[in-house]
């Protein structure tokens, strides 16, 4: 019994540790793709079989955005988020990478909004009407015209597919010398942070 509360111990600081790395937007997540529509204020579902739907571009959220500049930091991704948004498949189930990402543009909007959009005026009654599904907004997104990311040696060792895409700087001391680089002709939001949704007062309710 010890033992296994060890391994479950352990278990969880290795997923713990591996997921919470980044020492840039942490808690972001990327889009499967580059993007000009999910602006904060967009409320989706995700259904018992795991897909994501968009419910609605929610326009009574208001929203604001910001310059940042250009942004540099680790994140650390699933194969799964790396697949699809480079087309790089690891053997591994997280990577860390370092990410630039030019003039970005954060756009952002505040609890009190999106409180007051849908639960005091009850949108949120009109459009969460899936009790079997999982919904969230979106708070915050970042976009960018142009984005870098970087990979370490140790990494790309565990690169399967897709090295003909990266490209190799050379030198002395530099940590992630292998990158692939994206630009857009338009801005186009990369990341996105979220927000579970309760249900509405009085919904999702059962009688017997």
């Amino acid at each position: 019994m010890k033992k296994l509360f060890l391994l479950l111990f352990f278990v969880s600081v290795v997923s713990f540790s591996q997921t919470n790395t980044n020492s840039l937007l942490k808690n972001f997540k990327p889009f499967e793709t580059p993007r000009t529509n999910c602006h904060p204020g967009t409320v989706y579902r995700i259904g018992t079989n795991g897909v994501e739907y968009i419910v609605q571009d929610v326009k009574q959220i208001k929203s604001d955005e910001s310059s940042d500049g250009t942004l540099v930091g680790q994140m650390t991704f699933s194969s799964q988020e790396l697949l699809k948004i480079l087309n790089l498949n690891f053997n591994s189930d997280f990577i860390t990478a370092e990410v630039e990402i030019k003039e970005a543009i954060r756009e952002f909007t505040e609890q009190a909004n999106v409180d007051l959009a849908l639960y005091e005026n009850k949108i949120a009654e009109d459009i969460m009407i899936d009790d079997s599904s999982n919904y969230f907004v979106i708070m915050e997104t970042v976009a960018t015209k142009e984005i870098t990311f970087r990979f370490s040696k140790s990494s790309i060792d565990l690169l399967t597919t897709g090295k003909s895409l990266l490209s190799e700087k050379t030198g002395n001391g530099i940590d992630f010398p292998f990158e692939i680089k994206k630009k857009f002709s338009d801005l186009k939001r990369i990341f996105y942070l979220e927000q579970k949704l309760d249900p509405p007062s009085g919904s999702f309710l059962f009688f017997f």
